[in-house]
């Protein structure tokens, strides 16, 4: 039995027979190319002309922090609104580079993500509208949301 296994199977580095054939190592490496193509794909994340920035959240007891990478825009590229628990960031960037022609120059490489963008995400909870601070600086998008004074975390004595 162990002869035909090792006949059927791959050798490892040690020359004992390999558990995985040919045919799970040759689906191994195709699951792993296609992981190293959605991760590393120049396509743009949401159709052609148009990209979604990269965000963080983070949460304190009074506040929701939002950073949002934005490089190359300016602030009034920009759009923030609140709906309902919904935070939506929008804009566009304009591409920089055209056709040889009107600035003599010829594109070898363009791999930046230019076009309109959009991107939203559901808040935890209610958040005091009247109070939200957005500032852009060094092409970071950072918005402030104080969480209304129902969502905010109370500690509840217990009686005994």
């Amino acid at each position: 039995m162990m002869g035909s296994l090792a006949r059927r199977t791959n050798q490892n580095r040690g020359g004992a027979p390999s558990l995985f054939s040919d045919g799970f190592s040759a689906l191994r490496d195709e699951l792993d190319q296609m992981l190293t193509n959605w991760f590393q794909t120049n396509e743009p994340a949401t159709g052609p002309g148009s990209f979604m920035p990269l965000l963080d959240m983070n949460e304190t007891d009074t506040n929701y922090e939002i950073k949002v990478d934005l490089p190359g825009l300016q602030a009034s590229d920009l759009r923030v609104e609140v709906t309902d628990n919904v935070l939506t960031v929008s804009g566009e960037r304009k591409s920089e580079h055209s056709e040889k022609g009107d600035d003599g120059k010829t594109p070898h490489y363009v791999e930046r993500y230019y076009g309109r963008f959009s991107r939203s995400i559901v808040l935890p909870s209610a958040v005091d509208r009247d109070k939200i601070d957005a500032q852009y600086r060094d092409g970071v998008l950072k918005i402030m949301l104080p969480k209304a004074e129902e969502a905010k975390r109370s500690q509840i004595e217990i009686k005994s």
